[in-house]
């Protein structure tokens, strides 16, 4: 191979997904008084919930995600929280909920402040659709791919690849809202056991240490579950769906387009060295993969496609893309936290 020819392949691979790593930005503090706070739209995966909430000084609409303080500290998620909270400012990329601001001072609640996805929830536009063809998958999978590159060339293990996590603007380019899993790697490898279940890689499950290959085997499952409507390990006991995902013998549904298929067996491979990504030409064995031929990974980074998918949007508080919201959960009941035993208290 010329020398030349190999600059052009550097040069492609490296344009393709190249954002800029050097982020970091404080989180303004904001005061409670400031917003009105509207509808309850969707429970988080964290205990937590996001509601609908107008600025009173400017009339923008966002979105707030509060959750409990008793539950963070019953939960013993203290630590996940603050290392969710120092990624946020160290990480900038189109298809991550940007932090916009945060209140800690409540002796109830946290309080993170983002933009309004008017788009909707992930997982109710999934089950609307029971499935979503190739196309609606195959744009969606691209964007996760650039959130995964992202990441882990910032030396970040994402583990938060499932539906749940997801949410739609409104023009229908995916959010991820919750990296509560997500860990800088101070080695390769980590043993925390978290996530969804049905998404939990096979190195995970074994308690042997993780790293960056979890987030490949989540990207198989999930473009599965996209074009399928269901996980290829789905099971009603949780032990079966381990064992399942251990044995790694996915049951492909009849006159699946093959390049899909071959895309998702090796992504769905036992042994993570074997994985595809993981070899030495990384994350480009998979955006060079038959399965994304064609496929404009630049515009799709600038947003310069037309997503498959476009919610119908009706004003700014428009809230008719998420399902509603149902009040038939326990809540605790609103208890104060005093501030000497308040982790959160003097945040910075």
């Amino acid at each position: 191979m010329s020398s030349g020819l190999k600059k052009m392949k550097t040069l492609k691979r490296t344009s393709t997904l190249k954002l800029k790593d050097n982020v970091e930005e404080k989180v303004d503090k904001i005061k409670l008084d400031d917003f009105e706070f509207l509808q309850k739209l969707i429970r988080t995966n964290n205990g937590g919930f996001l509601r609908l909430c107008r600025n009173a000084e400017n009339g923008n609409y966002y979105s707030m995600k509060i959750l409990k303080k008793i539950d963070i500290l019953e939960s013993k998620t203290v630590e996940r929280l603050n290392n969710e909270y120092k990624l946020l400012q160290k990480i900038y990329h189109p298809f991550i909920d940007k932090l916009r601001g945060i209140n800690t001072t409540d002796p109830m609640a946290l309080y993170y402040l983002y933009d309004f996805d008017q788009g909707g929830d992930f997982v109710n536009l999934l089950e609307q659709n029971s499935k979503f063809p190739e196309d609606q998958t195959r744009f969606y999978a691209a964007s996760i791919i650039t959130v995964i590159d992202y990441l882990h060339r910032k030396n970040i293990l994402f583990r938060g690849i499932s539906p749940e996590n997801i949410l739609l603007t409104s023009t229908g380019y995916i959010k991820f809202t919750n990296l509560i899993n997500a860990k800088f790697l101070k080695n390769d490898y980590t043993n925390t056991l978290c996530g969804t279940p049905e998404y939990s890689s096979p190195e995970m499950i074994n308690r042997k240490g993780h790293g960056k290959p979890h987030d490949l085997w989540a990207l198989g499952i999930i473009i599965f579950h996209m074009l399928f409507g269901y996980t290829p390990f789905e099971d009603n006991d949780p032990l079966k769906i381990q064992q399942k995902i251990l044995a790694g013998k996915p049951n492909f549904p009849p006159n699946i387009n093959k390049e899909a298929k071959n895309l998702i067996k090796h992504l769905l491979i036992v042994d993570p060295k074997k994985r595809l990504g993981n070899g030495k030409n990384g994350i480009y064995d998979i955006i060079s993969h038959p399965f994304f031929k064609g496929f404009d990974w630049k515009n799709l980074l600038f947003q310069n496609l037309v997503p498959p998918y476009v919610p119908v949007v009706n004003g700014s508080d428009d809230i008719s893309n998420y399902k509603k919201y149902e009040e038939n959960y326990y809540e605790n009941p609103e208890i104060e936290i005093e501030k000497e035993k308040d982790p959160y208290y003097k945040w910075e």
